[in-house]
């Protein structure tokens, strides 16, 4: 009888949660297993493109201010998650794996509570992925970005607890199985280890550094036709992201920032933020969303927020950037990949015309962000991907559960093309 494997992966509903995990979904299915997400209904169309199943909600999650915006506001949207993942997103999960129960739980650290409590009801194993930095014993991430971490964790902690007590569990009995996530034995970090801060404390037998996860296609979003080639106008990217795009401020900004002829300005803006009421400069092009590696090759610059993925995607182009900060996230995101010579940081309370063009033209060209980038995009080479990802997975469910019956294996060059 063939056996093969089932792996739920439990994402929190943003675009930078769910989108890491696709290509290393894809390569899983076609060795043979199965994938059922658990995700905001929103997300549906992109997990069934790569052939996995959907346990979807509808979620309550609000998005981010316009202004500056604050660790309390990002603690306070982390515990109406918690709290939303205890009444909505738990019971839903349970009702729907009821007579399916997955073999592995793949879930990221917002998803915690659902994957821990289903993981106890069912018996089965859990992992953790990271589409950000990774935490251990030695670094936090949220004790990087939050002041009032700490209290946070008390609170989280406490709603824990009472949802163990209202199941009639020892609270203290079970603390370690729900919040010891610097002691999970199995972690899959979609970034370069290079790039992880204290990088040296990750033993390697925990923590698998996959180096990207940058899908091959994106389901549903558009392409760009290229840069004509008699233009000899230099070519800018700039995107905001998911989160934080609806900012026509600063995206008219960027358009005086860059005009004078000598720049073509590609921009992506975000569902419903595409500009009315005006024309453009001849400059300027403006798509609600692309894929962004149709746009890279021909691109001399990035302006984007600090988003891992964008990040890592203008690494893998070799690409110097200029990244905006608006977040606790984005400004810690920011400061590392200064760190590590492959951007220049830029607060969003000091963007002007002047200082945007001025910091676009001290990265272009410079030889020592050249080099840093060429440097960390043979690292993410040599990490492997998403076929590294999925072999890692494929591992653990080999070691928990004996090897899958029907399957074949992973393909794909772990060195592969960025």
């Amino acid at each position: 009888m063939v056996r093969l494997k089932h792996i739920a992966i439990l994402a929190f509903p943003g675009y930078g949660h769910v989108n890491p995990t696709l290509e290393m979904s894809r390569c899983l299915i076609e060795a043979g297993h199965r994938i059922t997400y658990v995700v905001d209904e929103r997300f549906v169309p992109r997990v069934t493109a790569v052939g996995a199943s959907a346990v979807t909600w509808d979620s309550a999650r609000s998005r981010f201010s316009q202004g500056e915006v604050t660790g309390d506001e990002i603690q306070a949207l982390g515990l109406d998650y918690l709290r939303e993942s205890r009444d909505v997103i738990l019971p839903r999960t349970l009702e729907a794996f009821r007579d399916d129960v997955p073999d592995l739980i793949l879930y990221d650290l917002e998803s915690f509570f659902t994957a821990r409590a289903a993981a106890r009801l069912w018996d089965r194993p859990t992992a953790q992925y990271f589409p950000y930095f990774a935490s251990n014993e030695h670094f936090s991430l949220a004790m990087e970005m939050f002041d009032g971490a700490v209290e946070s964790v008390h609170e989280s902690i406490g709603l824990v607890m009472e949802y163990l007590a209202g199941e009639g569990e020892d609270p203290h009995a079970l603390w370690g199985s729900f919040m010891a996530n610097f002691n999970a034995e199995r972690n899959l970090v979609f970034l370069p280890r290079e790039l992880q801060p204290l990088q040296e404390t990750f033993d390697e037998a925990r923590y698998t550094f996959a180096g990207h996860s940058i899908a091959a296609n994106q389901h549903g979003v558009g392409s760009w036709p290229g840069a004509d080639p008699t233009d000899p106008r230099r070519v800018v990217l700039i995107t905001l992201g998911t989160e934080m795009n609806d900012r026509a401020d600063f995206f008219e900004l960027c358009e005086r920032a860059f005009a004078g002829g000598d720049w073509r300005v590609v921009m992506t803006v975000g569902p419903g933020n595409l500009p009315e009421g005006r024309p453009l400069a001849d400059h300027i092009e403006v798509h609600e969303w692309l894929d962004f590696s149709t746009v890279l090759p021909h691109a001399d610059a990035v302006v984007c927020h600090a988003g891992i993925g964008t990040m890592l995607e203008a690494v893998s182009f070799g690409k110097p950037m200029v990244v905006v900060t608006y977040t606790p996230g984005d400004r810690f995101d920011a400061r590392r990949a200064q760190e590590a010579g492959l951007a220049l940081e830029l607060p969003g309370d000091q963007v002007t015309v002047e200082s945007l063009r001025a910091s676009v033209d001290r990265v272009v060209g410079d030889p020592e962000t050249a080099r840093h980038l060429a440097r960390m995009r043979t690292d993410m080479l040599a990490a492997g991907g998403p076929y590294r990802a999925a072999r890692t997975v494929e591992g653990w469910l080999d070691e928990l559960t004996g090897p899958a019956v029907g399957a074949g294996p992973v393909h794909g060059n772990e060195r592969n093309r960025l």
